[in-house]
């Protein structure tokens, strides 16, 4: 039973990442086709990110209702089925709000997934086990653009759609040999009130930070503030809320690391970004040449991040991601220093050290989380795990916007290369000092993993 659940949570962490990451290449093929404005086909990217992000919590509360495996499967389905519909796609409209829904789906099956996981293995090869996990989503921010790009070029952007569905849809042949079920709160009402005011909370946050420069975002950004104060005390006064606030009271392993988590992706998820506009426009290289130097950190994540997990099996979890989080805090620094004449071997060590520190980082740190609570709070654990990495994402995204308009870079030509190139420094930089402020909520940690407080 054990292998079947890690084959199938292995095959949607991949095909989810993959989805999220491989579809940048096929926006090109996809406004030529619709004639498409380049804000719509943005929006075509990060309709997926919301939609996940806004459904992570809700979705996995229900999952510890009705059932972790019953929800999964259910995901997995629903999830294939909108990959292939988006495949038939008459509309760059159309493809905005499927992707949205595949973003949703995506929250109905990532989080029961992890939870799943953690229910199934022995708390002694936890670590190890998400390891393998977290190496599978990896791989597929990894392969995304890559072979994202070879079916575009090859079969059409449409295809994309149709063989990633078909890939995971093949996850549900595993699950369907587990027999068990697992339960965090079975039978028990859903809050809707809770997941209302989380629904709206999410995307006030969210975009309002992505827009501060302007007095909307701001405004916005302060209602997110104010909703998240409601969203709290709806949860504290729900018998069976969708995020139980008792798991953040007393529990110091749990918070931090769930802070720690949010920090280090804010600090690091537009590294790629970034690189790729330094190696391109800035170096002048081609694109496979920098999406060659960048696989490097990916392929050092990927690679450790099994060992890092099974690490942390023997070491204090807090211990392990506190030093990943130190060694990307240097990697990020160094990368404040590039300059036009940089060494590509340097950009590319740096890259590989970045990239051992975020498999140091991420399997111990979600082995900590998972460590932190009770199995019947795995599902709601794992959830918001990922909504912490989703929130990280966009706040990461939303830092390069705001530096870049500060810095008036205008266009990524040639003309701006001087301002391009400030930037890409000050937002490494900022990212640094992200980083250290994520080791001070990482060291914060009790020593020990414990749920004295459940």
């Amino acid at each position: 039973m054990q292998k079947y659940v890690l084959y199938a949570v292995m095959i949607t962490s991949f095909i989810g990442s993959m989805v999220g990451s491989g579809i940048n290449v096929a926006l090109p093929s996809i406004g030529r086709e619709f004639d498409a404005m380049t804000g719509d086909l943005s929006w075509v990217a990060a309709a997926y990110l919301f939609g996940s992000a806004i459904f992570n919590l809700p979705l996995g509360k229900a999952a510890d209702i009705l059932g972790r495996k019953r929800l999964y499967k259910i995901g997995i389905v629903m999830f294939s089925v909108t990959l292939l519909i988006a495949g038939f796609a008459t509309s760059v409209d159309f493809l905005m709000d499927i992707r949205f829904l595949q973003g949703g789906l995506m929250a109905m099956v990532f989080g029961p997934g992890m939870a799943v996981l953690a229910s199934v293995f022995d708390k002694k090869e936890r670590g190890r086990i998400l390891g393998y996990q977290t190496a599978s989503v990896y791989v597929g921010l990894t392969c995304g653009p890559a072979l994202g790009g070879l079916i575009c070029e090859y079969l059409g952007w449409r295809w994309f759609f149709f063989l990633t569905g078909t890939v995971a849809a093949s996850g549900l042949i595993f699950m369907l040999r587990v027999k068990e079920e697992w339960y965090g709160d079975r039978g028990a009402p859903f809050d809707f009130k809770g997941s209302l005011c989380y629904m709206i909370t999410i995307p006030l946050i969210l975009y309002g930070f992505s827009k501060i420069t302007d007095a909307l975002g701001i405004y916005l950004f302060i209602a997110g503030l104010a909703a998240l104060a409601l969203f709290i005390y709806v949860e504290r006064q729900s018998q069976h809320p969708i995020l139980d606030v008792s798991l953040f009271i007393g529990n110091r392993v749990f918070t931090c690391s769930n802070l720690a988590a949010m920090l280090h992706y804010a600090a690091t998820f537009a590294i790629s970004f970034l690189v790729s506009m330094y190696l391109q426009v800035i170096c002048g290289l081609s694109a496979t040449v920098a999406g060659g130097i960048i696989l490097l950190q990916f392929f050092m994540m990927a690679t450790l991040s099994p060992k890092a997990g099974a690490l942390s099996d023997k070491i204090d979890p807090g211990i392990v991601a506190s030093v990943g989080m130190a060694i990307n805090s240097v990697g990020l620094f160094a990368l404040s220093w590039l300059h036009r004449d940089s060494s590509l071997i340097l950009v590319g060590l740096i890259l590989m050290i970045i990239g051992i520190g975020f498999a140091l980082f991420s399997s111990p740190n979600n082995n900590a989380i998972l460590g932190a609570c009770q199995p019947k709070f795995y599902g709601t654990a794992s959830s918001l795990l990922a909504t912490m990495r989703l929130i990280g994402q966009a706040f990461s995204m939303a830092i390069v916007t705001i530096v870049m308009d500060v810095n008036s870079v205008q266009s990524v030509t040639g003309a701006d290369n001087d301002a391009l190139l400030g930037a890409i420094q000050i937002i490494f930089k900022i990212f640094s000092i992200i980083c250290l402020f994520g080791i001070l909520a990482s060291l914060a940690r009790k020593k020990k993993e414990g749920t004295a407080s459940l």
